[in-house]
């Protein structure tokens, strides 16, 4: 590459981990125009991030690759909590899919980067800049200029927006002038990567133990991880060492021998970025955010970023929105990020018991919950404590009490007429979509305008609860469902009929009941008045 070259762009995205290859796809796919800036010379190759959970999947999903990034993955785990003698006072099993897939599921960081960096070459509109390390970065009120290095040699990037996707040492964070709030951990753990396992048991094996408390977690293709708490004052490098290393793995367990990938000592972090953009520069993954790992959503975190801010940044490039949009990207996605940290140091303090009363008495709290409060137990058990995706402030639309507006939309399996199923993301398309839910839904489908909502020809999708037949009739340009999963019965039960827009990200942007005094035309006068905030 000759000094001096010149790039354009729409939006250039530094960081090429999973958070910025992600947002690469899905600016791609929306026809936007994308370089993504890497400073070194591949993608990781070592494990790093290990847990993908149901969201994250419904975005590789969204991005066509969930089938190729599920062939990597060990699906559906989860987690046994122990005493120090080795009873265990808790188990986590969640069975639901209310997103389409399981809610815990083990992966491997370097197989999934391959995957998404592979993939990217189908999209002519999205450049890919590796071993280009970025030298500066200058905003002004039309874009921003980046200046790269390459092999001795200068490249300039110019872009309407950039994303930083770059790490917990983020040099865009800097740029904006943002720090970072919160808590470091004081305690280190040294994190063990094994190629195999002689471990029988699948699920996570969570030892609550104050002398030391390790995890192990299960990988795909018989891999597997621990992590072990250090204590305060031993040493980092002899920690790190293959005898010490060993020593864990026999006290834990059956993989004193097996062979090892990588040690490496770790401290965690809870915090968060207290701005995550400018006026054209934002933050995205680890460069806004940093979670502890007891709750495995580190990365998840990043991925939500990714699907939110994505879809925000193409339509304002496209012009089918204005720069309001983008205002809406923090206030969203900051809130939900910091509660799943609350989570994380939460479960942290039951795995980190400080004292051997305090794990007595936290230990037997779960025992008599599970013994004599049967639903606490199952809110436990199927992972209900985990805060569900939901914007209270953003691009969202008052839906008077259905309590649908700003969370995700369930995605069940639809059954259509000829006996065909089909998941409900796999018919809505990579865009907005008008979805009626409901026994009517397939009339009330029909009845809408889409077009006329300003958003172009957008998809109708009618589902019918799981005890009701599909019309005879067919309607001209709707996809037609009966829910399979019974995901949305008790929205039908609550609210008999209900019109959504769902957004890019699968969230609800509006929902309304349709009952005598509002009619198909009030929701999409609803929906303009939506759009009109946005300039």
């Amino acid at each position: 590459m000759s000094a001096g070259k010149s790039l354009t762009c729409d939006i250039a995205i530094v960081g090429a981990g999973p958070t910025g290859m992600t947002m690469a796809h899905l600016l791609g796919q929306a026809g936007a125009k994308v370089i993504l800036i890497e400073r070194n010379a591949s993608t990781v190759t070592q494990p790093r991030a290990v847990s993908i959970d149901d969201e994250a999947l419904r975005t590789m999903q969204a991005i066509g690759l969930d089938r190729e990034i599920i062939a990597n993955v060990a699906l559906d785990y989860g987690s046994n909590y122990f005493t120090p003698a080795g009873f265990c006072f808790a188990k986590v099993e969640p069975t639901t899919r209310e997103y389409g897939f399981p809610r815990r599921n083990a992966f491997t960081q370097p197989m999934l980067e391959a995957t998404l960096r592979e993939h990217l070459s189908r999209y002519d509109n999205v450049m890919l800049l590796f071993e280009h390390e970025c030298e500066s970065v200058t905003e002004n009120d039309g874009g921003v200029m980046l200046r790269l290095r390459h092999a001795g040699a200068d490249v300039m990037v110019e872009a309407s927006y950039v994303v930083g996707s770059d790490g917990a040492r983020s040099t865009l964070r800097k740029v904006i002038g943002a720090n970072l709030v919160g808590s470091t951990y004081h305690q280190k753990w040294i994190i063990v990567d094994l190629a195999s396992t002689k471990e029988r048991m699948r699920q996570t094996r969570v030892m609550c133990d104050p002398k030391r408390p390790f995890i192990t977690l299960p990988g795909p293709g018989g891999i597997r991880r621990y992590e072990f708490m250090l204590h305060e004052g031993e040493d980092e490098e002899v920690a790190a060492s293959p005898e010490f290393v060993r020593e864990l793995l026999a006290a834990a367990g059956p993989d004193a021998d097996s062979p090892v990938v990588r040690r490496q000592v770790y401290a965690f972090h809870a915090r968060k970025a207290d701005r995550w953009n400018s006026k054209r520069i934002y933050l995205a993954g680890d460069a806004a955010h940093l979670s502890p790992p007891f709750a495995g959503q580190g990365m998840n975190s990043g991925l939500r970023d990714a699907h939110n801010l994505a879809w925000k940044l193409a339509s304002v490039v496209k012009g089918q929105m204005g720069e309001g949009l983008l205002a809406t990207y923090e206030r969203e996605r900051s809130p939900h990020a910091w509660a799943l940290i609350e989570l994380a140091m939460n479960m942290g303090r039951i795995m980190m018991p400080t004292s051997a009363r305090q794990a007595f008495f936290v230990q037997n709290a779960f025992r008599l919950a599970a013994r004599l409060v049967p639903p606490l137990h199952a809110y436990f058990a199927q992972m209900k404590y985990k805060p569900k995706p939901f914007y209270q402030d953003g691009f969202i639309a008052d839906d008077g009490g259905l309590h649908l507006s700003g969370r995700m939309l369930p995605q069940p399996t639809l059954e259509q007429r000829d006996g065909t199923h089909l998941r409900l993301d796999d018919v809505a398309g990579s865009g907005f979509v008008v979805v009626a839910i409901g026994p009517d839904a397939q009339a009330l489908a029909a009845s809408i305008d889409a077009f006329a909502i300003g958003l172009g020809a957008l998809p109708r999708i009618a589902i019918v609860p799981q005890k009701i037949n599909l019309e005879p009739s067919l309607h001209e340009g709707i996809v037609e469902g009966r829910d399979l999963d019974n995901h949305f019965g008790e929205i039908a039960t609550r609210a008999k009929n209900v019109l959504v827009l769902m957004r890019p990200d699968r969230y609800v942007a509006l929902a309304m009941r349709v009952e005598k005094a509002q009619t198909p035309k009030t929701f999409v006068e609803m929906a303009r008045g939506l759009l009109a905030m946005m300039k």
